[in-house]
């Protein structure tokens, strides 16, 4: 799976070392899937998969019972540090629950990486190759001086 998401490109806007550091396999699963909805992710942006979707995405099979079921995913997801809280609608068929929409919203310091993230993927597509080296857009972190990274920038717009 994780093999699957490198290839495709999806790492480069995607907390990567998070997800290979997860400690199960649902983990794994949900915040790759977590990176790649919420991509655009702001604070009022939301995330309402199914709970039947996030059954078949994670495999998520330790249970037949719904009711179990969505409360084991949704401990997972809250204690997931990308998510700052879970909202549960169900569905009801009688009184037994069939299906439910889980309104998931990301955390702060979540955003703050998914946009530090979208910059760099932005970055490495705009890199082009000049004097026989790859040029990628310098960005004001990587500099100690403000007046280097101006004198670096000016240098790549004219090569651009």
């Amino acid at each position: 799976m994780i093999t699957n998401y490198i290839q495709s490109g999806d790492w480069k806007a995607s907390d990567s070392a998070s997800i290979v550091a997860s400690k199960s396999y649902y983990l794994i699963k949900l915040r790759a899937l977590l990176n790649l909805k919420f991509r655009y992710a702001s604070e009022k942006a939301t995330y309402n998969p199914s709970l039947n979707y996030l059954i078949e995405k994670i495999n998520f099979n330790e249970h037949k019972e719904k009711r179990i079921t969505l409360q084991k995913i949704t401990k997972l997801l809250e204690a997931m540090p990308e998510i700052s809280k879970v909202e549960i609608k169900k569905k009801y068929e009688g009184r037994k629950i069939v299906d439910a929409i889980l309104n998931i919203y990301p955390s702060k310091q979540f955003i703050s990486t998914m946009i530090e993230n979208n910059q760099l993927t932005k970055r490495t597509e705009k890199a082009f190759i000049a004097d026989e080296s790859v040029k990628v857009e310098p960005m004001a972190f990587e500099y100690d001086s403000s007046a280097t990274f101006h004198r670096e920038k000016t240098a790549y717009n004219i090569k651009k």
